[in-house]
Protein backbone atom coordinates (compact mmCIF):
# COMPACT_ATOMS: atom_id res chain seq x y z
CA UNK A 1 0.00 0.00 0.00
CA UNK A 2 3.04 2.49 1.14
CA UNK A 3 4.60 1.78 -2.91
CA UNK A 4 1.24 2.73 -4.22
CA UNK A 5 0.38 5.80 -2.44
CA UNK A 6 4.29 6.55 -3.10
CA UNK A 7 3.58 6.32 -6.91
CA UNK A 8 0.28 7.77 -7.58
CA UNK A 9 1.82 11.11 -5.04
CA UNK A 10 4.22 10.66 -7.83
CA UNK A 11 1.37 10.73 -10.40
CA UNK A 12 -0.39 13.71 -8.95
CA UNK A 13 2.77 15.92 -8.64
CA UNK A 14 3.87 15.30 -11.88
CA UNK A 15 0.63 15.93 -13.09
CA UNK A 16 -0.06 19.27 -11.39
CA UNK A 17 3.71 20.02 -12.77
CA UNK A 18 3.12 19.44 -16.43
CA UNK A 19 0.00 22.06 -16.19
CA UNK A 20 1.56 24.30 -14.22
CA UNK A 21 0.98 28.16 -14.85
CA UNK A 22 3.64 30.46 -15.97
CA UNK A 23 3.06 33.13 -13.58
CA UNK A 24 6.38 34.74 -14.48
CA UNK A 25 4.51 36.19 -16.85
CA UNK A 26 2.60 38.52 -14.04
CA UNK A 27 5.17 41.29 -14.29
CA UNK A 28 3.79 42.24 -18.20
CA UNK A 29 0.04 42.59 -16.33
CA UNK A 30 -2.34 45.20 -17.38
CA UNK A 31 -4.86 46.46 -15.11
CA UNK A 32 -7.51 44.89 -16.88
CA UNK A 33 -5.97 41.09 -16.11
CA UNK A 34 -5.83 41.48 -12.39
CA UNK A 35 -9.33 40.58 -11.60
CA UNK A 36 -9.49 37.83 -13.80
CA UNK A 37 -5.92 36.58 -12.78
CA UNK A 38 -7.27 37.22 -9.13
CA UNK A 39 -10.50 34.83 -10.40
CA UNK A 40 -8.28 31.87 -11.38
CA UNK A 41 -5.93 31.83 -8.76
CA UNK A 42 -8.62 31.74 -6.30
CA UNK A 43 -10.24 29.03 -8.48
CA UNK A 44 -6.93 26.90 -7.87
CA UNK A 45 -6.35 27.59 -4.29
CA UNK A 46 -9.76 26.25 -3.46
CA UNK A 47 -10.41 23.66 -5.16
CA UNK A 48 -9.63 20.01 -4.15
CA UNK A 49 -9.22 20.31 -0.61
CA UNK A 50 -11.64 17.80 0.20
CA UNK A 51 -12.80 14.27 -1.04
CA UNK A 52 -15.34 13.09 2.01
CA UNK A 53 -17.86 14.74 4.13
CA UNK A 54 -16.72 11.87 6.72
CA UNK A 55 -14.97 13.25 9.32
CA UNK A 56 -11.72 11.31 10.43
CA UNK A 57 -12.77 10.65 14.09
CA UNK A 58 -10.55 11.31 17.55
CA UNK A 59 -6.86 10.51 16.57
CA UNK A 60 -8.01 9.71 13.04
CA UNK A 61 -5.26 10.62 9.81
CA UNK A 62 -4.65 12.00 6.57
CA UNK A 63 -1.71 12.27 4.56
CA UNK A 64 -2.17 12.79 1.10
CA UNK A 65 -1.72 14.45 -2.50
CA UNK A 66 -4.05 16.74 -4.10
CA UNK A 67 -3.35 18.30 -7.50
CA UNK A 68 -5.93 20.97 -9.43
CA UNK A 69 -5.99 21.47 -13.08
CA UNK A 70 -8.09 24.37 -14.74
CA UNK A 71 -8.28 23.99 -18.69
CA UNK A 72 -7.49 27.29 -19.90
CA UNK A 73 -7.59 31.00 -18.18
CA UNK A 74 -10.60 32.92 -17.67
CA UNK A 75 -11.09 35.18 -21.42
CA UNK A 76 -9.98 38.41 -20.29
CA UNK A 77 -6.63 36.68 -18.51
CA UNK A 78 -3.32 37.76 -20.34
CA UNK A 79 -1.36 37.06 -18.31
CA UNK A 80 -1.63 33.23 -18.28
CA UNK A 81 -1.46 31.75 -21.72
CA UNK A 82 -4.76 31.47 -23.85
CA UNK A 83 -5.99 28.23 -24.18
CA UNK A 84 -3.85 26.69 -22.08
CA UNK A 85 -4.17 24.65 -19.51
CA UNK A 86 -2.45 24.95 -16.11
CA UNK A 87 -2.49 23.53 -12.38
CA UNK A 88 -1.19 23.37 -8.59
CA UNK A 89 -0.39 20.28 -6.75
CA UNK A 90 -0.41 20.49 -2.54
CA UNK A 91 0.66 17.66 0.24
CA UNK A 92 -2.32 17.57 2.41
CA UNK A 93 -1.81 16.62 6.11
CA UNK A 94 -5.09 15.95 8.64
CA UNK A 95 -5.93 14.90 11.99
CA UNK A 96 -9.10 14.28 13.80
CA UNK A 97 -9.64 15.86 16.79
CA UNK A 98 -13.06 15.71 19.43
CA UNK A 99 -16.67 16.38 18.58
CA UNK A 100 -16.18 15.53 14.91
CA UNK A 101 -13.46 18.49 14.33
CA UNK A 102 -10.89 17.89 11.57
CA UNK A 103 -7.54 19.98 11.70
CA UNK A 104 -5.37 19.75 8.37
CA UNK A 105 -2.35 21.64 6.93
CA UNK A 106 -1.20 21.77 2.92
CA UNK A 107 2.06 22.76 1.08
CA UNK A 108 2.86 22.96 -2.35
CA UNK A 109 5.65 24.79 -4.15
CA UNK A 110 5.24 24.99 -8.26
CA UNK A 111 6.63 27.75 -11.38
CA UNK A 112 7.56 29.56 -8.26
CA UNK A 113 4.72 30.28 -6.58
CA UNK A 114 4.47 29.29 -3.08
CA UNK A 115 1.28 27.90 -0.98
CA UNK A 116 0.69 27.08 2.59
CA UNK A 117 -2.87 26.58 3.97
CA UNK A 118 -4.66 25.22 7.08
CA UNK A 119 -8.44 25.09 7.97
CA UNK A 120 -11.03 23.19 9.93
CA UNK A 121 -14.43 21.08 9.67
CA UNK A 122 -17.11 19.54 11.25
CA UNK A 123 -19.35 16.57 11.12
CA UNK A 124 -22.62 17.08 11.39
CA UNK A 125 -23.96 14.10 11.95
CA UNK A 126 -22.45 11.06 13.42
CA UNK A 127 -19.70 9.69 11.86
CA UNK A 128 -20.57 6.29 10.58
CA UNK A 129 -19.45 3.39 8.12
CA UNK A 130 -23.04 2.13 7.23
CA UNK A 131 -24.14 1.86 3.60
CA UNK A 132 -25.55 4.72 2.03
CA UNK A 133 -25.72 6.78 4.55
CA UNK A 134 -25.30 10.15 4.52
CA UNK A 135 -22.82 12.78 5.78
CA UNK A 136 -22.58 16.33 5.99
CA UNK A 137 -19.51 18.64 6.80
CA UNK A 138 -18.77 22.30 7.09
CA UNK A 139 -15.54 23.69 5.56
CA UNK A 140 -13.58 26.92 6.65
CA UNK A 141 -9.63 27.06 5.10
CA UNK A 142 -7.44 29.82 4.52
CA UNK A 143 -4.47 29.71 2.11
CA UNK A 144 -1.43 32.28 1.59
CA UNK A 145 0.16 32.21 -1.80
CA UNK A 146 3.58 33.84 -2.51
CA UNK A 147 5.28 34.51 -5.76
CA UNK A 148 7.90 36.87 -6.67
CA UNK A 149 5.86 39.30 -8.85
CA UNK A 150 2.53 39.03 -6.43
CA UNK A 151 1.41 37.23 -3.30
CA UNK A 152 -2.53 36.48 -2.40
CA UNK A 153 -4.75 35.49 0.82
CA UNK A 154 -7.78 32.98 -0.24
CA UNK A 155 -10.35 32.11 2.53
CA UNK A 156 -13.19 29.74 1.45
CA UNK A 157 -15.82 27.68 3.21
CA UNK A 158 -18.25 25.19 2.08
CA UNK A 159 -21.08 22.66 2.82
CA UNK A 160 -19.90 19.37 1.66
CA UNK A 161 -21.95 16.01 1.44
CA UNK A 162 -21.05 12.44 0.60
CA UNK A 163 -22.65 8.64 0.93
CA UNK A 164 -20.94 6.04 1.84
CA UNK A 165 -21.88 3.78 -1.06
CA UNK A 166 -19.66 0.69 -1.35
CA UNK A 167 -16.21 0.73 -3.24
CA UNK A 168 -17.19 4.66 -4.97
CA UNK A 169 -18.28 7.07 -2.70
CA UNK A 170 -19.84 10.50 -4.42
CA UNK A 171 -19.36 13.82 -2.86
CA UNK A 172 -20.88 17.37 -3.85
CA UNK A 173 -19.57 20.94 -2.65
CA UNK A 174 -21.19 24.30 -2.78
CA UNK A 175 -19.12 26.81 -1.07
CA UNK A 176 -17.29 30.45 -1.97
CA UNK A 177 -13.71 31.60 -2.50
CA UNK A 178 -12.92 34.99 -1.41
CA UNK A 179 -9.14 35.79 -3.12
CA UNK A 180 -6.86 39.01 -2.00
CA UNK A 181 -4.17 39.42 -4.37
CA UNK A 182 -1.41 42.29 -3.98
CA UNK A 183 0.67 43.24 -7.22
CA UNK A 184 4.40 43.48 -5.77
CA UNK A 185 6.45 43.78 -9.35
CA UNK A 186 5.23 44.59 -12.74
CA UNK A 187 6.47 46.83 -15.19
CA UNK A 188 3.40 49.47 -15.13
CA UNK A 189 4.57 51.01 -12.22
CA UNK A 190 0.97 52.61 -11.06
CA UNK A 191 0.30 48.86 -10.30
CA UNK A 192 2.90 47.90 -7.72
CA UNK A 193 0.85 47.48 -4.29
CA UNK A 194 -2.41 47.73 -6.50
CA UNK A 195 -5.05 45.10 -4.67
CA UNK A 196 -7.42 43.26 -6.15
CA UNK A 197 -10.63 41.37 -4.21
CA UNK A 198 -12.43 38.91 -5.47
CA UNK A 199 -15.30 36.81 -3.96
CA UNK A 200 -16.34 34.20 -6.75
CA UNK A 201 -19.23 30.94 -5.77
CA UNK A 202 -18.01 27.24 -6.70
CA UNK A 203 -19.65 23.65 -6.61
CA UNK A 204 -17.70 20.42 -6.35
CA UNK A 205 -18.88 16.67 -7.92
CA UNK A 206 -16.67 13.83 -7.62
CA UNK A 207 -16.25 10.20 -6.59
CA UNK A 208 -13.76 8.42 -4.11
CA UNK A 209 -12.80 4.98 -4.03
CA UNK A 210 -11.59 3.24 -0.98
CA UNK A 211 -8.76 1.04 -1.26
CA UNK A 212 -7.69 -0.76 2.49
CA UNK A 213 -5.77 2.23 4.13
CA UNK A 214 -6.22 4.32 0.94
CA UNK A 215 -7.93 6.44 -1.38
CA UNK A 216 -8.62 7.54 -5.10
CA UNK A 217 -10.53 10.75 -5.67
CA UNK A 218 -11.12 12.47 -9.03
CA UNK A 219 -14.11 15.26 -9.29
CA UNK A 220 -14.64 18.38 -11.28
CA UNK A 221 -15.19 22.23 -9.92
CA UNK A 222 -17.67 25.31 -11.28
CA UNK A 223 -16.33 28.61 -10.34
CA UNK A 224 -16.36 31.96 -12.14
CA UNK A 225 -17.42 30.16 -15.44
CA UNK A 226 -14.69 27.81 -15.76
CA UNK A 227 -14.44 23.83 -15.32
CA UNK A 228 -11.34 22.40 -12.77
CA UNK A 229 -10.58 18.73 -12.50
CA UNK A 230 -9.09 17.69 -9.14
CA UNK A 231 -7.48 14.57 -8.52
CA UNK A 232 -6.30 13.16 -4.83
CA UNK A 233 -4.37 10.05 -3.28
CA UNK A 234 -3.55 9.24 0.23
CA UNK A 235 -3.56 7.22 3.69
CA UNK A 236 -6.81 7.54 5.47
CA UNK A 237 -6.47 5.84 9.44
Amino acid sequence: MKKIFFLVCCVCSCAAAAFAADFSRFHNALPADLKPFTRDLGGLLGSGANQTARALGFAGFDIGAKSVMQFEPERKNTILKKNNPFGLGLIQAEIGMPYRIDGFIRAGDYEGLAVAGAGLRYGIRKVSDAPYYLQVMIIAMGNMAAHKYFYASHFNSSLMFSVNVPHVAPYFGVGFDSTRLVAQKTDDAALTGKTTNILEPRYTFGLRVKLNLGYLACGTTYTHGRTLVNVGAGLRF
